[in-house]
């Protein structure tokens, strides 16, 4: 494990849930902080220590630098001051007044946890601290965090899965329209008005061109995508097509249109 060692809030990235405006003030709750610069420091100086170093020890003390920068950083975002970043080696009055002015607007445990993290000295014999130390202050809370995410994942799962069954529709509608009407395959200027396709073609006319009693377009997206649906795992229900002059009637089932589907489809591909 490595150190950060650029935490600064220069190198704070805040993502995603904005709310559309471009106030700085009006972000919604999925908004997430992200560090970047990472590595970029270790690459510039290249950590040019005497071999007789202890290596981990070295690490360790700038992790607990890292932490003490960490509790700075959240001391100026619960005061929404960035002088409250540098407070710490400036003016330990003004830090003080900072700390106090947190529970006017946070909880207790959230000054507890900064002044825990920025009251350690890294160049003392105290015990090395870790960012799993202060998990028992913010458990609950974690806990809490944690549904939100869980509530949160299953709202995009839900969303994804929407998005399958519109690209799963939207191929098949594609196929569909490379048969229905086709002006000519293999020099048969009828090929897509005979045979199979002639089904596939009413059956185009039954999910679209619906109409109601007084002749008015039947526009039902709900009858569309159901047998959409029923088209696509082949059902064995069966519907009634009509041509459109009233001049031939078929009864089948998705079952055979998914049949007669397949086979144009395998006869556009050779």
């Amino acid at each position: 494990n490595l150190a950060f060692r650029s935490l600064d809030p220069t190198k704070i990235l805040i993502t995603s849930g904005w709310n559309g405006t471009h106030s700085n003030v009006n972000r919604g709750r999925d908004a997430r902080v992200k560090l970047s610069f990472c590595g970029v420091t270790d690459i510039l100086t290249l950590d040019q220590i005497h071999p007789s170093a202890n290596h981990r020890a070295f690490i360790q003390h700038l992790q607990q630098e890292d932490l003490i920068l960490f509790g700075r950083f959240c001391l100026a975002i619960a005061s929404n001051s960035l002088s409250a970043f540098t407070a710490l080696q400036r003016d330990h009055h003004n830090l003080q007044e900072y700390l106090d002015a947190i529970p006017r607007t946070y909880s207790n445990d959230l000054k507890n946890l900064i002044m825990y993290l920025i009251s350690f000295k890294t160049n003392s014999a105290n015990k090395p601290r870790s960012i799993d130390d202060i998990m028992p202050m913010i458990g609950a809370r974690f806990y809490m965090q944690l549904d939100y995410f869980y509530l949160r994942y299953d709202c995009l799962y839900d969303e994804l899965a929407k998005e399958v069954d519109n690209g799963r529709l939207l191929r098949l509608l594609s196929k569909l329209g490379t048969i229905n009407e086709r002006p000519e395959h293999q020099l048969d200027p009828t090929w897509s008005e005979t045979g199979d396709r002639y089904m596939l073609k009413l059956f185009r006319d039954y999910l679209f061109h619906q109409c109601d009693e007084s002749g008015k377009p039947w526009l039902d997206l709900g009858h569309i995508i159901s047998n959409l649906n029923k088209f696509d795992i082949g059902s064995l229900e069966k519907i009634c097509l009509i041509s459109r002059d009233a001049q031939n009637v078929i009864i089948v089932s998705f079952e055979e249109l998914k049949r007669c589907f397949e086979t144009a489809i395998n006869d556009l591909m050779q």
